[in-house]
């Protein structure tokens, strides 16, 4: 695979195995799940504040680029999280004022982790605003990580595409398109192109619902894939769903019961 200037943030399993997080003492099942918590936490404030997908993928994708960078130790997991849903906001045009992502993140924790009762954050305290600089500071944090470059490109623009060039039925659209959004809980957005994790969700998508897709010559070659990417995908998407869902797990060093509450 020959990746364009563009594509400037992909690492090896090797890199991946050896992440800050690990070097900080974190085993690979516990950083597993750090990263499906906070894109579950991404994705539901996504939904809350009326993000388009396309805000909560981004937003996912920088989450898991910044934690390529940084450690779980080192920086808070849910305010990385805001973060990274206050950017992807400002980055795909559908900007959000930082309170209400501060409101947001405020009631999604009081009811995760059963901080009740759910009381009102008064934009005139010191709480408020301390919060707020936490959220401009990680937000500078991320850019610096990324050294600038926040340029994301998704599988979801493949998708139809590439199932339009193979004539298949129009339901696998909407099923691979599910497989795409559960792939950025994932590393694979850190692995591989959008086009190769396109390749690989349409190949799910056509085993789950027994379509055939021509195999001579290989149809994935046509789009610059490779089987062994693509069975790699799979495999990862397949072990996500084996997982049982993401709970909070408290690692970072300025970590606190009811951070936003």
């Amino acid at each position: 695979m020959v990746y364009s200037s563009m594509d400037t943030f992909y690492l090896t399993d090797e890199q991946l195995k050896n992440s800050p997080s690990s070097k900080d003492g974190i085993d690979e099942a516990t950083e597993t799940t750090l990263r499906i918590y906070g894109c579950d936490l991404i994705q539901e404030s996504g939904i809350l504040l009326r993000l388009p997908q396309v805000a909560m993928a981004t937003g996912q994708v920088l989450f898991h680029r910044f934690y390529c960078k940084q450690s779980f130790v080192r920086f808070n997991i849910k305010m990385v999280a805001a973060g990274c849903v206050w950017l992807a906001s400002k980055l795909e045009e559908s900007p959000r004022n930082a309170k209400h992502v501060l409101i947001v993140f405020r009631r999604m924790e009081c009811r995760r982790e059963n901080l009740l009762p759910v009381e009102h954050l008064d934009t005139s305290s010191e709480k408020y605003a301390d919060l707020k600089k936490d959220l401009i500071r990680t937000e500078r944090h991320v850019l610096k990580e990324m050294g600038f470059i926040c340029h994301v490109e998704h599988p979801h623009k493949f998708i139809s595409t590439y199932l339009a060039a193979l004539g298949t039925p129009a339901e696998l659209i909407q099923e691979a398109w599910n497989l795409a959004n559960d792939s950025l809980r994932t590393t694979l957005c850190v692995k591989f192109t959008s086009e190769v994790v396109a390749c690989g969700v349409v190949y799910a998508a056509a085993r789950r619902f027994q379509v055939p897709l021509p195999e001579n010559p290989p149809w994935w070659e046509a789009f610059d894939a490779e089987k062994s990417e693509i069975d790699v995908v799979c495999g990862v998407l397949a072990r996500l769903y084996s997982l049982p869902k993401a709970r909070y797990v408290p690692v970072c060093k300025e970590e606190r019961r009811g951070f936003f509450c």
